[in-house]
């Protein structure tokens, strides 16, 4: 398969407050920063279209030197809130300040006409990608969504999981979704009937389970993937990003077991903060 221009990111940059115990640091996120972050580390060509204030422009001195970016400008940056219980990495409470900023059809100029190997939607709310543009996308190019942006919705400065209303056309518009198990619990509280579902709408679902591995379901088959034991816990934020990346670039080679453990084992390096 031809390179092309390499992967299309999108979706927007947010200021993220990380709090672990009696640590408060603040840096740029989302998931369009972590996954060009794993892209650049494995040498692969990115162009990354992010929304973000021009006050906070300086978050974007944060991403990758390899990575290209055409930023959107909007009034106001996204913001997040990340409260790890006692520095615990699998316990997370967030909050937001759920600033809306939408990436238009018409923001793709020039973008969308382009030969990529496929595009990574890293929606954080609902606003962020319109579904409008994710099928727009999806009719054009291999097009892999993060399901997070579309389940997190206010309650107060809050962020509670509940599915968008037209969740299902999000995930038929493209070739795979990802998500992790909490999010899982939003498709049915049953985790069994939810994979089913998930496998009805989309031809390839990865479900993220922290320290129990991963769930890949492809067609009628579900293969699960052991999580890939860390050293050391530096670096929690963005690990189901890491992942999403990592799969799909290495799904352009191998099966989806294959491609699971090697972003299993991606994600671990991540958390380890060896990219």
């Amino acid at each position: 398969m031809s390179s092309g221009e390499g992967y299309l990111l999108i979706g927007p940059v947010s200021r993220d407050h990380i709090v672990r115990g009696d640590s408060h640091e603040v840096k740029a996120g989302g998931a369009v920063y972590y996954y060009s972050r794993l892209l650049s580390h494995l040498g692969v060509r990115h162009t990354a279209l992010v929304t973000i204030s021009e006050d906070d422009s300086e978050l974007l001195e944060e991403f990758p030197d390899k990575t290209r970016i055409v930023p959107v400008y909007h009034d106001r940056t996204v913001e997040f809130e990340n409260i790890y219980s006692n520095g615990d990495t699998a316990g997370r409470t967030q909050r937001s300040n759920f600033a809306e900023n939408p990436i238009e059809v018409e923001d793709l100029e020039g973008l969308a006409s382009l030969d990529w190997t496929a595009v990574l939607a890293g929606p954080l709310l609902p606003s962020d990608i319109p579904l409008r543009t994710l099928e727009f996308l999806g009719e054009r190019h291999r097009l892999y969504t993060g399901l997070q942006g579309y389940l997190r919705h206010p309650q107060g400065r809050s962020v509670i999981l509940k599915p968008a209303g037209h969740i299902w056309r999000v995930m038929e518009a493209g070739d795979g979704v990802f998500l992790d198990v909490n999010e899982l619990g939003t498709i049915s509280d049953n985790p069994l009937r939810a994979l089913r579902m998930l496998a009805e709408h989309t031809p390839e679902a990865v479900v993220t389970c922290g320290r129990r591995g991963s769930v890949i379901c492809h067609g009628d088959s579900r293969t699960r993937i052991r999580a890939v034991r860390a050293v050391r816990e530096l670096d929690p934020t963005g690990l189901g990003d890491t992942y999403m990346a990592a799969y799909v670039h290495a799904r352009r080679m191998v099966g989806p077991e294959a491609a699971g453990r090697f972003a299993s084992l991606m994600a671990t390096r991540k958390l380890e903060g060896e990219i």
